[in-house]
């Protein structure tokens, strides 16, 4: 009696353990940083429209000086080039301070045109959505790669969470989706599944020309292993398309547009410390750009002292870092465009982290993760400009 009392006691207890194990799986999958990411993105795009009564057409900032052509107009920001290749795509040109420049930058228009179906009311709800799924999917591949090497995801979310990615969310602008595109690239890596790995930074290229940075590292990878082929297949398949692109744009337009883009300094930072009278602006770029770009400068020397280069991506780190010290002068001017422009470097250095496990490096990264919080505030109370 007290043998059979005692198997269906615990009979009772596997029962209420499994009873007990399903919840607990749904709140752990519901417990992770791309959902926290997703909810934390949706309260402020809410609270935002709320508070600036904005729409969705709003986050395009349209300015009157090329929906118009007033020449004292607003210049509203680069959302809007994108938004007239879809709308209007025959007469768009007349519509984008250089054509050549901005076409470059074609698969965001592509995918937005994609998703609003020729609906032009869609299109800028089309622009926001793609950019949302983006940082949340940059930050769920990136908690993936994390746990696979036994680190913790949590850390990815300095991706989601870096103000330049918020400030590309409501600008409209591309760099979400290109490093989102780099980050499946990365995932593609991880599966050894190298031509896709190759094709996704592809896209990422041809989404914003920065982001050739990682493949660049790569290839250089595989040249420095003596990998002569496999070298020349990724370079083929992740660059060839961007320079055929740019021979297309050639042909419509005359030029490559690669001329447009501000130069950079020869100085570290004198694109920020130009503004260092400038008492609206420079507190905000020191504080959300120069501390966080210097801390990841001390983490990359330290790297580099112990020699633990991670592969290449020691090699993307610094280039990374190279492009944000010597920004020049017309990126540092807006919050909206340092930011934004500075993405890639969060990714390096998440990057480096995670493939030397370098749990050091994972900590310092996390700054990122704050200016999310501080740029919030400074949109709400110190009004910062939106």
């Amino acid at each position: 009696m007290s043998t059979g009392t005692q198997t269906a006691s615990s009979d009772e207890l596997i029962q209420q353990g499994n009873g007990q194990a399903g919840p607990r799986r749904l709140l752990a999958f519901l417990i992770r940083p791309s959902l926290v990411t997703a909810l934390l993105y949706l309260v402020f795009i809410v609270a935002l429209s709320i508070y600036k009564q904005y729409d969705a057409l709003h986050y395009v900032h349209i300015g009157t000086v090329f929906s118009q052509h007033v020449a004292h107009g607003s210049a509203g920001y680069d959302g809007q080039f994108f938004y007239y290749m879809v709308t209007d795509p025959q007469h768009a040109s007349a519509h984008i301070d250089d054509p050549s420049y901005r076409y470059q930058r074609i698969i965001y228009p592509l995918l937005t045109a994609l998703l609003s179906l020729g609906q032009k009311a869609l299109v800028p709800y089309a622009m926001l959505l793609i950019n949302f799924v983006s940082i949340v999917g940059s930050v769920e591949i990136a908690a993936y790669l994390l746990k696979r090497r036994k680190l913790s995801p949590w850390y990815s979310l300095a991706l989601g969470l870096y103000f330049g990615q918020t400030t590309a969310f409501i600008f409209d602008t591309t760099e979400p989706l290109t490093y989102f595109l780099i980050c499946l690239g990365l995932l593609s890596l991880e599966w050894k599944r190298t031509r896709t790995a190759a094709l996704c930074m592809s896209l990422a290229v041809l989404a914003r020309e920065t982001a050739v940075l990682f493949p660049l590292g790569y290839i250089a990878l595989l040249f420095w292993r003596r990998r002569w082929w496999e070298s020349i297949r990724f370079a083929l398949i992740s660059l060839l398309p961007t320079v055929l692109w740019y021979g297309l744009i050639v042909v419509i337009f005359g030029r490559t547009g690669l001329g447009y883009a501000p130069p950079f300094e020869r100085i570290p930072f004198r694109g920020l410390f130009v503004f260092y009278q400038d008492h609206n602006r420079f507190p905000p770029l020191v504080i959300l750009m120069l501390i966080p770009t210097v801390l990841s400068i001390i983490a990359f020397a330290r790297a580099t002292l112990l020699r633990r280069w991670g592969d290449c991506t020691w090699l993307i780190w610094g280039l990374n870092l190279a492009l944000t010290i010597f920004m020049s002068i017309a990126s540092y001017e807006e919050l909206v465009s340092a930011g934004r422009l500075s993405t890639g470097l969060v990714l390096a250095m998440l990057l480096y982290g995670w493939q030397a496990r370098d749990r050091l490096t994972l900590w310092a990264s996390q700054i990122y993760t704050i200016t999310f919080i501080l740029y919030i505030a400074g949109l709400f109370i110190l009004h910062f400009p939106s």
